[in-house]
């Protein structure tokens, strides 16, 4: 029988709701990677999941089982064995978790480099094979009208591209880094979503980044400035980098575009929803303003680029919705326009409010990037390129994401 102490479920885990073979269930899955595949989760292991809410001890969680079932003499048997695979397949938060955690935090922490994550699962892993997947990616259609005035005279000096997975993503992709073609930059800060920064609202790393394209330095120097400015704010290790994709998708791109002779900034934003009701937009974050304004002056230099790699809404039964993300589409895209819009405009209160009137309600993962990025881009002419809103049909669910330019 379990120790008596309340239960809880790791707060890192991904959990799905997910339709299979007309059952319902969740998918788990483990962003930290000690869970080697997804568990599938269904019929009464799902119950009693739902009842694991950090307040119950496992004698609570049996008896509320078997006053649902009636008080059946077998639903005693069956919680205890669902608590213990589930502590065996390390779902819950114990002490035990904890310790191969911090272990692995520690591991992470030794390296020198941050080796590719999605190498071999959402792109190739070899060179060649990757070089012609990036290619036949960014061949997908003509640049749209609004880009046509850019010219190959001006340089980007910042883009705001997805994160979602490449081939969903892949239009948008194509629009956002094709405007990279013959350029060149000594430096590139790359702000992605940090889905796993704890702790803090922001993680750095001085780790150099690797990819199948090669090793990119990273601007070492500018990271201890950057860290010295965030203080508090920053989280105590750079764990959150470990199997963050949105960065290296960019650094793909990059890569392809520009070589592996510029300098990488890699920077992860966590939540801001602490601050989301009382801040009004980024620099109203208290001891955030010292780190903008560093950011700032790395970001204003003529041979530096900046990249946001976000997306947008997260719609639907998948992210916490009771409507389907049709039923949201045409809330969702007006909704989408307007962020655009403020964006664009560089109207930091108005991209912040947005957000803040609904209290977040449509899950905008990159809320934090774009809402520092609007702090810094002073004077930047911006260009709308394009706009999706992915449905998945497995999961009734969708997310969108946009890509923008500014000179």
């Amino acid at each position: 029988m379990e120790q008596k102490s309340s239960l809880k479920l790791r707060p890192d885990l991904e959990i799905q709701p997910l339709e299979f073979q007309g059952r319902q269930g969740v998918l788990v899955n483990d962003r930290l990677g000690l869970i080697q595949n997804p568990v599938f989760l269904q019929g009464e292991a799902l119950e009693v999941l739902s009842l694991i809410d950090g307040r119950r001890e496992a004698r609570d969680i049996q008896l509320e089982f078997l006053r649902r079932r009636g008080y059946s003499l077998s639903g005693a048997g069956v919680v205890e064995e669902i608590l213990k695979s589930f502590r065996q397949l390390g779902l819950l938060d114990t002490p035990e978790f904890q310790a191969r955690k911090q272990k692995l935090i520690q591991d992470f922490a030794a390296l020198p480099v941050r080796t590719p994550a999605l190498a071999g699962e959402a792109y190739p892993e070899d060179s060649e094979a990757l070089r012609k997947f990036l290619a036949e990616m960014l061949e997908t259609g003509p640049l749209p009208p609004q880009s046509q005035p850019l010219g190959s005279d001006r340089n980007p000096a910042t883009l705001i591209a997805p994160h979602i997975d490449l081939p969903r993503g892949r239009r948008l992709y194509s629009l956002t880094y094709r405007l990279l073609t013959g350029k060149k930059y000594r430096r590139v800060l790359v702000l992605g979503t940090g889905h796993l920064v704890e702790n803090g609202a922001i993680s750095l790393t001085e780790k150099d980044f690797s990819t199948p394209l090669g090793l990119v330095k990273t601007d070492k120097e500018l990271v201890r400035e950057l860290k010295k400015a965030g203080a508090d704010l920053l989280a105590p290790d750079d764990f959150a980098h470990k199997k963050e994709h949105s960065i290296e998708f960019q650094l793909l791109f990059l890569q392809h575009f520009l070589g592996n002779d510029f300098q990488l900034v890699p920077l992860l934003f966590g939540s801001f929803q602490p601050w989301l009701q009382t801040a009004g937009r980024a620099a109203g974050i208290p001891g955030l303003g010292p780190f903008l304004s560093c950011l700032a002056e790395a970001a204003g230099g003529p041979e530096t680029l900046v990249v946001a790699g976000v997306d947008l809404c997260h719609v639907g039964p998948k992210f916490g919705h009771r409507q389907t993300a049709s039923e949201l589409k045409e809330e969702v895209v007006a909704f989408d326009h307007d962020l655009v819009e403020a964006l664009i405009r560089r109207q930091p209160e108005s991209f912040w409010s947005l957000v803040q009137a609904n209290d977040d309600r449509f899950n905008v993962c990159g809320f934090p990037v774009l809402a520092a990025l609007l702090e810094i881009l002073s004077g930047r002419e911006g260009i709308f390129l394009g706009y999706e809103l992915a449905e998945e049909s497995a999961t009734n669910s969708a997310v969108s994401f946009a890509s923008i330019v500014f000179f």
